[in-house]
């Protein structure tokens, strides 16, 4: 199981202090040097994204990796947000993937409790599957959207396909995610906690006919300056690179293949977490390595099993 990393950028807000800013051009991160690092995609933390326009700045620099969005359900009615996905998606060569919180705008006469406020999520999430894939315009009348000759055009022949990511604990919400997500986020907690949760989530997934569909990312902060500062919903990593590495590689047992990472704001630290990458990406590919050839040897495929291996 590969294993990837997403560079978690600082919040709009806390890059606004432009006194700051010119005190850091010469060592800030961005996504050229992220993806050196070993970082294979980018997420731009903040306020959710109206999918008017993506960061100009960042999508420049992005050449090669994949682009998080975050956008509430309900922020546009489904046909808008479906073209303008769409529109990115086409826009940035496929590297457009879609986060869609737990949470989302408070309407109390549409939305009065947990469980219709998924619901709306899954109709929401659904319409935009279908106006993905439409060749023709569609109608649509359900409890919180209606659709009449909806459509996406400018699409190709096979549709546009956008990565889809949620999170959630509920079994209402895991119901939804196994039904919607390619990848869903984790919260902070220990491997045997993510362990028990993914086998959930893979149930609720199965239940969909997704069998292995969904993959598990675990947001964490890397403590490069040996703060430790507490940040909620984030699972803290040691500051010295492999011990960090090896907690990461207690996750990747439990069926994490993604870790999320805040707290990286300089080219050191960068440097840093670099070397965590390196020790996590090694391990794992010796992992499967040694996982292969223990199947051959089961098998009785021996040309499965590396020279020396045995």
């Amino acid at each position: 199981m590969s294993v990837v990393f997403t560079f978690v950028s600082p919040a709009s807000t806390d890059r606004s202090n432009a006194a700051a800013e010119r005190h850091a051009v010469g060592s800030r991160v961005t996504p050229a040097s992220a993806w050196r690092a070993g970082f294979q995609s980018w997420l731009s933390d903040g306020q959710s994204n109206s999918l008017g326009v993506v960061d100009r700045a960042v999508a420049g620099e992005i050449e090669q990796q994949q682009f998080l969005l975050t956008h509430g359900a309900g922020e546009l009615d489904p046909v808008t947000a479906a073209r303008r996905l769409a529109a990115l998606q086409l826009r940035h060569g496929g590297r457009i993937a879609l986060r869609v919180p737990a949470r989302g705008l408070v309407d109390t006469d549409r939305q009065p409790s947990h469980i219709a406020f998924w619901r709306r999520i899954d109709e929401y999430l659904t319409l935009l599957k279908r106006l993905w894939a439409n060749e023709k315009p569609i109608d649509h009348e359900g409890p919180f959207y209606s659709v009449v000759g909806g459509f996406v055009p400018r699409k190709g022949a096979r549709g546009i396909a956008v990565p889809i990511r949620m999170a959630g604990l509920s079994g209402t919400a895991l119901n939804v995610a196994g039904k919607h997500a390619d990848v869903f986020e984790l919260a902070a907690m220990s491997p045997d906690e993510a362990r028990l949760l993914a086998s959930r989530v893979r149930a609720a997934a199965a239940r969909h006919g997704r069998q292995g569909k969904v993959r598990f990312a675990l947001p964490v902060v890397f403590d490069a300056a040996g703060q430790e500062t507490a940040v909620s919903g984030q699972s803290i990593l040691s500051q010295k690179p492999a011990q960090a590495a090896l907690q990461l590689l207690s996750f990747v047992d439990a069926g994490v293949s993604e870790f999320m990472v805040r707290g990286i704001g300089t080219a050191d630290g960068l440097d840093a977490f670099e070397h965590v990458v390196s020790f996590v990406q090694n391990s794992s590919s010796r992992r499967e390595a040694a996982w292969a050839a223990s199947a051959g040897i089961a098998a009785g495929r021996f040309d499965m099993v590396p020279v020396g291996s045995h």
